[in-house]
């Protein structure tokens, strides 16, 4: 009892517990409620989530040109060690390290006097050949006449012939003496083979000097024309090829150097897994150095009518290639293989066909496979017309 007068304290003046009850139920028959239907209908229903928007480009057929970076070094076009030819003590260097010559400068002399004296003695000797040659030759005339008089017999003449046939070839051999000595005297001076600069001088005045095995006086370069290095990864095994256009950027230099490759190694370094290719380098003014390093930039021919995706279409997850695009409203990965991939471009070896459409932006990078997707109002359009 007590508590039911406490409770009814707590009500309005004039109602009561009963009158109350009975216009809650009266209020909710007439639909007097506070929430909203169609809200209680959503908040019953299950959530289905709204299409990602993205954007896509078309696999077309095109061109590709790809730019390959190496790194390289300048070397001489030729080095030649030079060495005398005929053996004996050094009488004059003319040249020292650093100086540049012309073809045919001379370099260094061996001391001339014992070839000058070898080359008199083989005058001598041919001297001697040819006035034992004109003798017999006089004999073999005197013979003949008196053989044409019955004086003397055939085998007479015949010995006499035979006689001036040696005199001859002894008279041959003497004179081709003579020319080797003369040759001999004039290898004593060395003269410079091509036009280059004086490396190394390994060798002065008063060393005897061996021409087998060759004492080596001189290093010589040929600088005005210098030969670029560079060694390529084997995975462009077949982008590069004679004639295409490199550009070397030589530390110190203001302006990279154009040229073109020259020739193309034939044999992969096992141990490297790259092969080497070459390209000539003027130098005229001799502002490059042989040695020094260079980095190398390639610009092989483009690749024409392969099928192309833009490079922002292309991920890659977990060592596996992959494109997205559109199958029945929702991002579908298709592996691909590429060939030739530059910043704005990848070709494409397998895995799609033209005219098929890729998601690319941002898009192509962060939706997942499987996602509901829709394109862009307007996207494609823009994108064609553009």
């Amino acid at each position: 009892m007590t508590r039911w007068i406490a409770a009814k304290d707590r009500w309005p003046p004039g109602r009561r517990p009963l009158e109350v009850a009975i216009l809650c139920l009266l209020l909710g028959l007439t639909g007097c409620s506070d929430r909203d239907p169609e809200a209680d209908a959503t908040a019953a229903s299950p959530v289905t989530p709204s299409a990602v928007e993205i954007t896509t480009a078309p696999v077309e057929r095109g061109a590709i040109s790809q730019q390959i970076s190496a790194p390289g070094s300048l070397a001489a076009l030729r080095e030649s060690r030079i060495g005398p030819e005929v053996e004996g003590r050094i009488w004059k260097v003319y040249v020292d390290a650093g100086d540049r010559v012309r073809e045919g400068d001379p370099l260094f002399q061996i001391e001339p006097d014992t070839y000058v004296l070898a080359l008199r003695r083989a005058k001598a000797a041919r001297d001697l050949a040819q006035a034992e040659r004109r003798q017999q030759e006089a004999d073999l005339a005197r013979a003949r006449a008196l053989f044409k008089k019955d004086v003397i017999s055939r085998q007479q003449v015949d010995r006499l012939e035979t006689t001036v046939e040696v005199a001859r070839a002894n008279e041959r051999q003497a004179i081709e003496a003579v020319d080797l000595a003369q040759l001999d005297l004039r290898r004593t001076i060395v003269h410079a083979p091509y036009a280059g600069s004086v490396i190394q001088r390994l060798a002065d005045e008063g060393t005897s000097a061996q021409a087998r095995p060759q004492t080596i006086v001189l290093v010589l370069q040929e600088t005005a024309r210098l030969e670029g290095l560079a060694t390529i990864p084997e995975a462009y095994l077949d982008a590069v090829a004679i004639g295409d256009r490199t550009l070397l950027h030589v530390e110190g230099m203001g302006e990279a150097i154009e040229t073109a490759i020259s020739s193309v190694g034939d044999a992969v370094d096992p141990a490297t897994r790259t092969y080497e290719v070459r390209m000539r380098v003027p130098n005229p003014d001799f502002r490059l150095k042989a040695g020094v390093f260079a980095r190398v930039e390639i610009f092989p021919r483009p690749k024409r009518d392969v099928l192309l995706v833009p490079r922002e279409a292309v991920r890659t997850e977990e060592g596996r290639t992959r494109v997205l695009t559109i199958r029945d409203g929702r991002a579908e990965a298709l592996p691909v293989e590429l060939g030739v991939v530059t910043p704005d471009a990848a070709e494409v070896l397998s895995g799609l066909e033209a005219g098929e459409r890729v998601i690319v932006g941002e898009e192509a990078r962060t939706l997942a496979p499987g996602m509901r997707v829709r394109e862009r109002p307007g996207a494609r359009e823009a994108a064609e017309a553009s």
